[in-house]
This record gives C-alpha cells, structure tokens and sequence, in this order.
C-alpha cells in the first residue's frame, strides 16, 4: 500500500477549536455577569461597637449621596444637627460647611503631640464618617481630604506650601455604612 496523500490538513480543526473557545469566553462571561447579582453578603455576626479611649471625643459625619441619580444635591453632609448641601459638580458648600465645624470642634478639644513628630498638635476626638450606599467613594475621600487639612476648598487642590505646625488635622477616624433609606 502506498499512501500519497499523507499530509493532514489541520485548518479546518483549528478553526473549530476557535469558534468553541469563543462560544465558551462570550457565554461565560453572560453567566457571571448574572450570577453577581444573586450575591447577598450575610449579615454580620462579629461586628463590635466602637470603644473610645478613656477622655477623648467622638464625632459623626454623615454623608448622604445622590451623585448615583444625576440630579443635585451632588451630596449632603451632616455634622449633628448642622447640614450642608453641594448644588452641582463645581460647588463645594458642603465641604466649607464642614471645615467650619471642625475647626470648632478642633478647637474644643483637648490636643496631644502627634506621635511622629511631625510638629502638628492632634485632637483627642475620633470622627467617625458614616456614609449611604448611594455615595461614591470620590465623595469620600473627599472628606478625608478635608478632616486632614490638606486642600485648598475654593479649588479642590491640595494646599501649596502646608505646614504641619498650623494644620487642624483629625487623623483618627473610623468608617460605617447604612442603607440609602436609613437616615
């Protein structure tokens, strides 16, 4: 027997190996696509309450968001009964609003020497910043931007020249998270 035509043509079987991976990358990315919204976190069994050290301060920042829904307010911020509301992308009300409370607030409190040398004199207070599940983490951090010292709040942009010795800086904070619903 003599065989001529020994040469496999591998073309046709290459293609079908591509259109079957193709098949399987686009119909499983669609099902973990829907499987992300079937996910429910279970509800905490180890969460703690918040224990202050023995003389200092705690104050709560609530932040509520609607920058989800496109419409002002871009977000609202409550420091105690005290609420301050940004109308549009380039206002920044909310921000000044809450650079005046802590400037009371910091001026109330009792101050240590921060453990850095850094020079800057610390309140004993502990804000705590809790925001909605509607509020963006840009939102966010923000605030922290704002409880540090560090931006200029006519512009958004980190202050030029900042020495440590004369910032109002609150540097313990601890974060919690609510429903949209719950105020």
């Amino acid at each position: 027997m003599n065989h001529q035509d020994a040469d496999l043509d591998l073309v046709p079987m290459i293609d079908c190996i591509f259109l079957l991976l193709l098949f399987f990358m686009l119909c499983g990315r669609i099902t973990v696509d829907q499987r992300t919204e079937q996910i429910t976190v279970p509800p905490t069994k180890t969460a703690a309450k918040f224990k202050d050290p023995q003389g200092w301060g705690r104050e709560i920042v609530n932040v509520f968001g609607s920058t989800q829904h496109g419409e002002p307010p871009r977000n609202s911020i409550r420091v105690g009964t005290k609420e301050f509301k940004s109308q549009g992308v380039n206002d920044y009300t909310g921000y000044k609003g809450l650079r005046n409370i802590l400037d009371q607030i910091y001026d109330k409190a009792e101050k240590y020497d921060d453990p850095k040398k850094t020079g800057m004199r610390l309140p004993k207070v502990i804000i705590e910043i809790r925001a909605d599940g509607d509020t963006e983490y840009r939102v966010v951090q923000e605030i922290q931007q704002v409880l540090t010292d560090t931006l200029d709040l006519e512009t958004m942009q980190p202050k030029k020249g900042l020495d440590p010795k004369t910032a109002r800086a609150f540097v313990n904070i601890d974060f919690t998270t609510r429903k949209p619903e719950d105020k």
